[in-house]
Parts: structure tokens; sequence; C-alpha cells
């Protein structure tokens, strides 16, 4: 499975569904964030579908486990097809995510680790594991419970596909083509590098809203992933 996603980063639903009348590729995920939905709420993910795209609620959603089970069969009705929920969540909470997804076609997504933390965080929370060693724990149980994938740096691919059994889909964000701005991420990768790691989804936000081009620079980076 190779796929690309677009991060839907616009403020004003007038913007995203501008760029999304315009976009003439329909095999593409179009992923939408805390900017978009809390403001415009089922608009916006009702236009995602109304455009023929697949949806992924990037709502990272961690709470006691039968409100993230009520958060799940909302993203149902709202036809998502990702949703991303947070590990450090817990068994019970990914438990009852899996449970209320049951009967749907919904690919739920665990977030383990935000990139913005280094050691500092597990001292922070106490842990006695790595960031690295953590990222794993977390992940592991994340599919051992039937989360079907997992967000994570294109560095950490290959290390969390060689240490958990079942297979799971890798989502990297983070990609760049060799010419476009870094903007403010750390860690990049081109999508050939991405792929070449066994990354699933590669989700591009930037380098494809900001092209002058969009489309050309989605054809550029699905020949680059060979799809």
């Amino acid at each position: 499975m190779k796929k690309l996603g677009i991060a839907l980063d616009f403020t004003e639903i007038e913007d995203a569904e501008k760029f999304l009348y315009d976009i003439e590729d329909k095999d593409l995920i179009i992923k939408v964030g805390y900017s978009l939905f809390v403001k415009y709420g089922k608009d916006i993910t009702d236009f995602v579908k109304s455009r023929g795209f697949e949806l992924f609620l990037d709502l990272k959603l961690h709470d006691i486990p039968n409100t993230v089970y009520n958060g799940v069969k909302s993203a149902v009705y709202a036809g998502a097809d990702y949703l991303t929920v947070h590990t450090l969540g817990g068994k019970e909470m990914l438990e009852k995510a899996v449970e209320a997804k049951k009967d749907s076609d919904l690919k739920l997504l665990g977030v383990t680790v935000l990139t913005s933390h280094d050691n500092s965080y597990v001292e922070y929370i106490g842990s006695k594991y790595t960031i690295k060693e953590l990222t794993l724990n977390l992940a592991k149980t994340a599919v051992d419970v039937g989360i079907d994938g997992i967000v994570c740096s294109v560095e950490e691919v290959s290390f969390l596909k060689e240490n958990i059994d079942k297979d799971f889909i890798a989502v990297t964000p983070g990609i760049r083509l060799e010419k476009d701005s870094k903007d403010d991420q750390k860690r990049i990768a081109t999508p050939d590098e991405a792929v070449g790691k066994g990354a699933n989804i590669l989700i591009v936000g930037r380098p494809i809203i900001k092209a002058e081009n969009p489309n050309e620079k989605i054809k550029e980076i699905k020949e680059k992933m060979q799809i």
C-alpha cells in the first residue's frame, strides 16, 4: 500500500475549497486538522468527501476510554477514512477506539511521541524509557490491540517495522522534494527515501498547497513514490 496524503493547512474554508476544486487527481487522502475542523466541523468534512477524496481527520483523540469511544463513533458518522488517536491514552482507551470503529472501514492511526519532544519529555513524565524505547512500546501496544497504523517520522519507520511483528500502516509527515523549503520541519525525507524505508502513506502539506502548480507537484511526488 502506497498513498499520498495532503495536509489541508488552511485556516479558512473558502481557501480550502478553492484548492480542492482545482485538484484533478482524486486518488488522494486529504488530512484535516484542528484549524479547519474546530471552526467548520462537518462543513469541511462533507466537502472533502463530496469532492471524491479520502478523509483523514487528524484529531489525536486522547481522553478517558468512553469519551474516545464516542469520538471514534462520531468520526465514522462523519465519513472519515482515517482518524488519529494518541497512544499515550493507554491500552484500555485504544481498545475502546478499536471497538468503536467495528463494522466500518475507518482506519485508526496511533500517534506516539510528538516530534517536538526530546529526552527532557520522558524525564518530565517520569518514564524509565528513552524516547526511542517509549515510541516502540506505545506503537507495539497500539498495533497489538488493533490500531491500524502508526504516525511516525521516516527515521522511525524501519525501526518500528523491524520490531513489531504484526503488519501496520506507516504514516509519515515531513516529506519534501530535494528543492523544497524545509519550513519548520526538523526531520524530513524525500518521497523515494520514505517509501524505501517502508512508509505507506506520505503526508505533504505546504510543498503542494503553496506550489505554483499543485497538480504538477502531486504528479511529481507520485512519480517518485512509483504510484
